[in-house]
C-alpha cells in the first residue's frame, strides 16, 4: 500500500533543514521525498492521503535522559509501558538513566 502525507514541514537534522513538502510511503518505507506542494491529490495513485496540517515530519527522537520506574513507583511504570509512551511522542529510542531504579545491567 502506498500512502502519500502531505502539507507537512519535512524536518532534515542532518542538513539542518526545515522544508514545506510531502512523503511517499510505499510497503512501510519511504520511497520518495517531495519538496514542491502536492496541488491535486486526486491524481496520486495513493492508497491513503494524510494532510499533515503544516506538522513536523521528522526522524525518530532519541530521549537520552529517560527515568523509568522511579524508587517505589515501579507499580505505576514499567519499560513496556514507558516505551509505549514514547513511541506515541515520536519516540523511538530511549535511553535510562543510570541512576533509574533498578539499575539496568
Amino acid at each position: 500500500m502506498t500512502t502519500l502525507l502531505t502539507n507537512a514541514r519535512l524536518i532534515d537534522p542532518e542538513g539542518l533543514t526545515e522544508t514545506p513538502g510531502a512523503l511517499v510511503v510505499a510497503d512501510g518505507k519511504i520511497a520518495e521525498v517531495l519538496t514542491q506542494p502536492v496541488e491535486n491529490t486526486d491524481t496520486f495513485p495513493a492508497g491513503k492521503v494524510i494532510d499533515c496540517g503544516g506538522k513536523c515530519l521528522a526522524p525518530g527522537i532519541v530521549d537520552l535522559g529517560v527515568k523509568v520506574g522511579e524508587p517505589g513507583e515501579r507499580h505505576k511504570e514499567s519499560f513496556r509501558s514507558a516505551g509505549l509512551a514514547a513511541a506515541a511522542g515520536g519516540v523511538t529510542t530511549i535511553i535510562a538513566r543510570p541512576d533509574t531504579a533498578t539499575c539496568i545491567d
